[in-house]
């Protein structure tokens, strides 16, 4: 049963409350040469969207967010369906508990925007640690609103990553706007 926190008529949860949480395990170089596959492996050590390398067997096989927790990308949040993966021990797995109360797309946009902020910078170096991801705070809108908020932040998240879709989208509005201009200049009365 989750312990919902009333503020402001709306609802906030701490991640722990809505989400399973998870450490993968020391996957080293060696091994990764050892069992190369098609299966990717993330870890916070590398920039590359988080993943480390690829292997032959995966752990995990469900919707789920996964954050960086040392290094230099700590914080980092990334989104994943329909992917096999595995992940080493410098690396978090959230898993909704509850998919009719709320939507992992739209926690992984909440993570997104704020996780960073979280990231421990002491001892030279940064940690966004499994105990402070827990305790981390989510606003809880009702299903409806996050799959609206998830469906605007799609698009934009489509067209500002995918150069394929972005570029020709960004010419019919740039076309659009071209075209409204022309017509409001050109308009004479007579």
């Amino acid at each position: 049963m989750l312990s919902w926190i009333s503020k402001r008529g709306g609802r906030i949860a701490n991640v722990s409350e809505i989400c399973t949480l998870k450490r993968g395990q020391v996957i080293s170089k060696k091994y990764l040469s050892n069992h190369k596959g098609e299966f990717p492996v993330y870890s916070s050590q590398t920039s590359n969207k988080g993943v480390f390398g690829k292997i032959d067997s995966y752990e995990f096989d469900y919707e789920s967010i996964t954050w960086t927790t040392d290094g230099a990308n700590a914080g980092s949040v990334f989104y994943h369906l329909n992917e096999k993966f595995s992940i080493t021990n410098v690396c978090g797995l959230l898993r909704v508990i509850d998919s009719r109360m709320v939507s992992t797309k739209y926690v992984f946009y909440i993570l997104s925007h704020r996780a960073k902020r979280y990231v421990n910078q002491g001892m030279g170096n940064p940690k966004l640690m499994s105990n402070d991801m827990a305790q981390f705070k989510i606003p809880i809108p009702s299903m409806e609103k996050q799959n609206h908020i998830v469906s605007i932040l799609d698009k934009f998240s489509m067209l500002t990553e995918d150069i394929s879709v972005g570029l020709p989208a960004e010419q019919k509005a740039r076309r659009k706007q071209y075209e409204y201009y022309r017509e409001k200049l050109l308009a004479f009365n007579p």
